[in-house]
């Protein structure tokens, strides 16, 4: 396991910034090994990098950032390519591993670019203590979403129902409309021909 800091490294090519605005560096990491970089963080600074593995067989590493606790702010398996940015939570050293452990033969030729020491304009990160209210929020207002989304949901399977019970009512009033129209012409037809036999009879009389 290798283990450098990033100062150390940044240091080595400081002189680049004269000639280019970003700083970046390139290294191997060997067929089933691992390289990993630490740094020490103060509270709300950012850690933001860029990777990008540029030879060395099928394009692939794991790479994953540790928190002084011992938790994974950022993960990605196989990935040719990625980038991250978080705020530190805690003061400490953070840790970035570079993993080639999937391979036996081709080591990996790795470009990356490693930023430490931005601020969050100020704004103290939130402690897992302080989040615990707002996550009790978050639940609340997901329930009450869910609720109003069932409310939504059986208003309209209501409005659905009665839009088609008054659509099949219309259609038995067109229909007893036309029949009712049927007969009564069927009447009145019948009541032409019966006056007009009755006065032919008579006439005949």
């Amino acid at each position: 396991l290798l283990q450098m800091s990033f100062a150390r490294r940044l240091l080595l090519i400081a002189l680049a910034q004269v000639f280019a605005p970003v700083i970046g560096f390139g290294f191997t990491v060997e067929a089933g090994g691992k390289t990993c970089f630490d740094e020490t963080v103060k509270s709300s600074e950012r850690v933001s990098g860029d990777w990008r593995v540029i030879s060395g067989g099928v394009l692939d590493l794991d790479v994953e950032v540790t928190s002084p606790s011992g938790e994974h702010v950022y993960s990605a398996e196989r990935e040719a390519a990625g980038s991250f940015a978080f705020f530190a939570t805690d003061s400490g050293t953070y840790v970035v591993c570079f993993s080639n452990a999937r391979a036996t033969q081709a080591a990996r030729e790795v470009s990356a670019k490693i930023t430490v020491g931005e601020q969050g304009d100020g704004v103290e990160l939130a402690k897992a203590e302080q989040l615990a209210p707002l996550e009790d929020r978050v639940k609340r207002l997901h329930t009450s979403m869910i609720s109003v989304r069932d409310l939504q949901d059986q208003q309209r399977e209501q409005d659905e129902e009665r839009y088609r019970v008054t659509s099949q009512t219309r259609r038995w009033l067109l229909w007893f409309t036309v029949l009712e129209a049927f007969v009564l012409v069927a009447v009145s037809l019948w009541q032409i021909l019966y006056l007009k036999s009755f006065f032919e009879v008579k006439r005949v009389v």
